[in-house]
């Protein structure tokens, strides 16, 4: 267990604004919150790519490694290639991340 300083006016605000019923339970819940709503971003940026190439992006680096991407190796193509991979890794640690602060019997997201 960790001790933390917060200032009064953050004391203030997480008391009179956050969920819950204690700090740490309110710190709890807006940590999640903040994690759901990367996660949503992050959806939302993939989803971008998977309309764009129609593919997941495990189909797409299938495909990219099989040859059956036109142009792979065009700037756009590799950027985008950059881009999915990034934005899937850190889909995968929101996720691991979410399930680790879901409280016992909380269905993660």
């Amino acid at each position: 267990m960790s001790i933390v300083s917060l200032s009064d006016k953050l004391l203030r605000v997480l008391e009179d604004f956050a969920p819950g019923a204690d700090l740490e339970t309110k710190l709890e819940n807006l940590t999640r919150e903040s994690l759901e709503h990367q996660l949503r971003a992050c959806n939302e940026a993939l989803s971008h790519f998977e309309a764009k190439y129609g593919l997941t992006f495990t189909d797409f680096a299938q495909a990219w490694q099989e040859g059956k991407i036109p142009d792979k190796h065009s700037h756009e193509v590799e950027r985008d290639f950059m881009e999915w991979e990034a934005l899937s890794m850190e889909r995968e640690e929101l996720l691991d991340l979410l399930h680790d602060s879901a409280a016992p019997g909380d269905a993660a997201p």
